[in-house]
């Protein structure tokens, strides 16, 4: 597998830092126009920088302290995947889900694709159910 170059990794990098600080005036410089992002946990997919940056504004109302640390990264091509885990407390609103005040710790995979040094598409792996869980959304 070939290594990660520093190209690719400044992006992950800051593409990172707009998820934990919400910066969004970094998106243009970060993401495709064309963007697509796929969540288990988001009742819709998310298409184009407009629908990412209410996304992750949403996310940030819901989860004000929202935090997610990169573990581990793996490149082939333009295609990184990454290893993280999240934190955060459910504060607010998200997808749908009403504030509940739990605290919230998740382990899971993304999928990136970067083409001409922004992000194309981000796909998320993780088990929704331990979300729901975690938020006390089920009765276990």
């Amino acid at each position: 597998m070939p290594e990660v170059t520093a190209e690719v990794e400044n992006l992950i990098r800051d593409y990172e830092r707009l998820w934990n600080e919400g910066n969004y005036a970094e998106i243009p410089t970060l993401v495709a126009d064309s963007f697509v992002l796929h969540d288990p946990g988001y009742p819709d997919t998310v298409r184009g920088r407009d629908a990412f940056e209410t996304y992750l504004r949403e996310l940030r109302e819901g989860f004000p302290d929202f935090h997610v640390e990169i573990e581990d990264t793996a490149v082939s091509d333009q295609t990184v995947m990454a290893k993280w885990t999240m934190t955060g407390t459910h504060e607010g609103e998200f997808a749908e889900i009403p504030p509940t005040g739990n605290s919230v710790e998740l382990e899971g995979m993304d999928t990136v694709e970067i083409a001409d040094g922004t992000v194309q598409e981000h796909r998320v792996y993780y088990d929704s159910r331990a979300l729901f869980e975690q938020v006390g959304l089920t009765d276990e």
